[in-house]
This record gives structure tokens, C-alpha cells and sequence, in this order.
């Protein structure tokens, strides 16, 4: 998987958390990708400047896009990010117009993906979480890994925390 799939996957996720059948979002995508390229959701201009934004209501309009699927919406006249629009946004760091960075989980704020550390995997501070789980469950205790890749407990914490939540996810 592409970083610029990763990223537009976390954003229909917000989509399909909600249980709104993202495959009707697909017309949309296609016109977008036309208008901005490759990942058009992977980018910043088409969801937080002006005219992109104004492009997105187009096309949603022009491919008759359901409510509950829409990126962007109308409030009081102007054109903003729709709330799951608005909740990717809040867990996306741009880098030249393109997103660099991801938490994938809004409850442990301190795990990060990013292409350039831990091959895009999830982190703190470059230490994938998936390896700090699984020394914790080997024995290892929070104030032995701490020290040991130089972190703060609570960053630990987080790390176990996010496989935590990821792994009920997955066995749901």
C-alpha cells in the first residue's frame, strides 16, 4: 500500500466507522482525481483552501453525493469541512501540501504514522508500537522499555494502549 492510499484510507475510515457505505463515495474520488491527481485526499488543497473546497462541493454536487458522504458541506453560507472531513483534518500534519503525518487514533494522540519513520508504521517517536507491545508482553516493564528507547512512561503508555485498541479492532 501507497502512502498516498494510506492517507485516503484514514480518511474514508471516518466514513465507514459511521457505517456509511464508502463505495458510493467512489464516483466522487474519480472526478477529484481528474481535478487534483493521483490521491486527491492525500492532499491539503482540495479540503483547506477556498477554491478547492469549492471544487469538492462541484463535484459532490455534480455526481449527486449522499448527505452522510460528503467532504465538505454548507454552514451559514459558507463552505466547510463536513465533520468527518474535519476530524481527518485534526489527526492529519501537512508538509507542502501533502500529508506527512497521521495519528490513527485520536485516543493516543503521541502514536504517529509517517512514511519517513518506521517504514509508515505506527510510532512514538520512531519506535513502533507494535514493538514496545510486544516487549511489554514478553515482561519487559514500562519503566525498563522507557529507558530503554527513550521515552516517557506515559509515551509507553500510549504505545500500549494503541495495540491495545488496534488489536479489539482487528478481532471484532
Amino acid at each position: 500500500m501507497t502512502w498516498g492510499e494510506m492517507v485516503e484510507s484514514r480518511l474514508l475510515a471516518e466514513y465507514r466507522d459511521r457505517r456509511v457505505p464508502v463505495q458510493r463515495l467512489r464516483p466522487a474520488i474519480v472526478q477529484l482525481r481528474e481535478e487534483f491527481g493521483r490521491y486527491p485526499l492525500a492532499h491539503a488543497r482540495p479540503l483547506l483552501d477556498v477554491a478547492g473546497r469549492e471544487l469538492v462541493r462541484i463535484v459532490q454536487e455534480r455526481v449527486e453525493l449522499e448527505s452522510p458522504l460528503q467532504l465538505v458541506v454548507v454552514r451559514n453560507g459558507q463552505v466547510v469541512l463536513a465533520d468527518a472531513a474535519e476530524r481527518f483534518y485534526s489527526a492529519a500534519g501537512y508538509s507542502d501540501d501533502v500529508v506527512a503525518r497521521l495519528t490513527p487514533d485520536v485516543r493516543t494522540p503521541d502514536v504517529t504514522m509517517n512514511p519517513r519513520t518506521a517504514f509508515g508504521r505506527p510510532s512514538v517517536r520512531g519506535v513502533r508500537t507494535e514493538s514496545l507491545a510486544e516487549d511489554f508482553r514478553a515482561g519487559t516493564t514500562r519503566a525498563e522499555l522507557a529507558d530503554l528507547y527513550d521515552l516517557s512512561p506515559s509515551e509507553v503508555d500510549a504505545a500500549i494502549r494503541f495495540e491495545l485498541i488496534a488489536g479489539s479492532e482487528r478481532s471484532a
